[in-house]
């Protein structure tokens, strides 16, 4: 039987002074930010700009070298596994090895924080898995072995791990990256769906077109550092953006009229 626990309640993620060092060498300087609880954040920049660090740091996954980052309160890189996992779920860039299970059981593994680690999952932990291969097109797929689909497929598995997971706020690291259009079509209608049922999301994406699509907030990284961060309407401009990059933007109209940012390639 499963804990009778739902989503932590949370005012906020807070940041604030935070300087991260990583292979002895800085990579984040003086970060202050909040995270909203419901809130839709997106973090662009360049390459190396900080930006997998800083969400780690927020996550808990790597301590300060100096600030804090903090829920409630509480330190997030001092808080207890269960605690974190009910307040945040977190789809990487880049899962180097994933052992042979099914994509059924990749996606419960979502619901550890709700579960005693001697009990077995409960009616409730099953419609939560049941519903995120739903929601993701994977019911099909369930007892595929998780190494036996497409590269696409083991992405859209770990997305539904953490809407499984039923945490307040959802972390992905470049989660299109492994995506053809259609997925990347799909993913944008799940992230919308999962933010419109009131849960948070922060998102790492080089594609622009996910931030503009998602809405919400933007915060851009340079240099280990806040450059910019403000609504994504206001963000995602040509002259903005330039100055995030070091490279020019334009706008481009669908046959739609939808007007989208993009870089000048000519």
């Amino acid at each position: 039987m499963s804990e009778a626990h739902g989503p932590a309640p949370a005012c906020g993620l807070r940041c604030c002074g935070l300087s991260v060092v990583r292979g002895g060498r800085p990579v984040l300087f003086d970060i202050c930010t909040t995270i909203r609880a419901g809130e839709c954040v997106s973090l662009i920049g360049p390459n190396g700009s900080g930006k997998t660090t800083l969400m780690l740091a927020l996550l808990g996954l790597l301590p300060p070298a100096t600030g804090r980052v903090e829920l409630d309160g509480t330190p997030m890189h001092r808080m207890a596994a269960r605690r974190r996992g009910r307040f945040a779920s977190y789809v990487p860039q880049v899962v180097d090895r994933i052992p042979a299970f099914s994509v059924y059981d990749v996606v419960a593994a979502g619901r550890f924080p709700h579960v005693s680690p001697l009990r077995p999952l409960g009616d409730a932990d099953r419609r939560a898995i049941d519903t995120a291969l739903a929601q993701s097109g994977l019911t099909p797929l369930a007892q595929r072995q998780i190494n036996a689909i497409s590269g696409g497929e083991r992405q859209k598995a770990l997305i539904a791990a953490a809407m499984a997971q039923d945490a307040e706020m959802m972390f992905l690291d470049e989660p299109g990256t492994a995506l053809d259009p259609a997925f990347q079509i799909e993913l944008a209608h799940l992230l919308r769906s999962w933010h419109g049922r009131g849960r948070g999301l922060v998102v790492i994406s080089h594609d622009l077109q996910l931030p503009a699509v998602l809405g919400g907030r933007v915060v851009a990284l340079r240099e280990g550092r806040i450059v910019a961060d403000g609504p994504a309407e206001e963000l995602l401009d040509p002259a903005r953006l330039a100055t995030i990059f070091d490279a020019e933007f334009e706008i481009a109209r669908t046959d739609a009229g939808r007007e989208l940012v993009v870089p000048s390639w000519w």
